[in-house]
């Protein structure tokens, strides 16, 4: 896979022109570890984007992201501020029997580079099964991030509606232990809002504790 792959991957996430469908987001509460998130389905591919959060009323504070793809998504990103340039994005995909996170940024509408401004833990029931794999991940830097010289974007925990931007592809990554693997070009990309303040728990700290154990 050249450059232009990776680009093209990458740029989906900044795209002005969406096609592929989501749904309303909704409350969703994980069966195999009672965590509740505001979850969005989005695409033909039927990719589930969730997020929790802490119960508070600004930012900085902690995210749960959950991604549940099917296979036929060989790797699925999401972009906290609702495009591709200046803000946190996350790539996630299948590794054996269990899941990968990348840490992303891209300034220009180039290759991104490695981020060091996020800081994921994977959790339990990061798993791969035969038709479906599964992200769940502690994110430490995704409700807000530096950019343009000093310019900074909070995500806002009581709002009913953040913007989010997401792409997916059907194409492998170069190495899945790797996470800043290559990537191939996406074949499906688009935007969707999420319940940030529905996202909210009085029992996030216990969530990730019962992640982590």
């Amino acid at each position: 896979m050249g450059l232009l792959h990776i680009t093209a991957a990458i740029l989906a996430l900044a795209g002005a022109s969406f096609s592929a469908p989501a749904t309303p987001s909704v409350k969703y509460c994980d069966p195999e570890s009672d965590v509740c998130y505001s979850s969005s389905t989005v695409g033909v591919a039927a990719i589930s984007f969730r997020l929790a959060i802490p119960n508070v009323t600004a930012s900085p504070f902690d995210i749960l992201l959950q991604i549940v793809a099917p296979k036929t998504a060989q790797w699925a990103g999401i972009a906290f501020g609702g495009h591709m340039i200046n803000n946190t994005i996350a790539m996630a995909w299948a590794n054996g029997n269990t899941s990968m996170v990348s840490s992303r940024w891209a300034s220009v509408h180039e290759i991104p580079e490695p981020y060091e401004g996020a800081e994921y833990t994977i959790l339990k029931g990061s798993v791969t099964n035969e038709t479906h794999w599964t992200l769940t991940t502690l994110c430490k830097g995704c409700s807000s991030w530096v950019h343009d010289g000093g310019s900074k974007t909070v995500l806002d925990p009581n709002s009913p509606s953040i913007n989010l931007a997401w792409a997916a592809s059907p194409y492998p990554v170069g190495d899945p232990a790797d996470n800043y693997t290559m990537l191939a070009i996406h074949s499906e990309h688009g935007t969707f809002s999420l319940d940030l303040a529905g996202a909210k728990s009085d029992n996030f700290e216990s969530y990730v504790n019962t992640l982590l154990a």
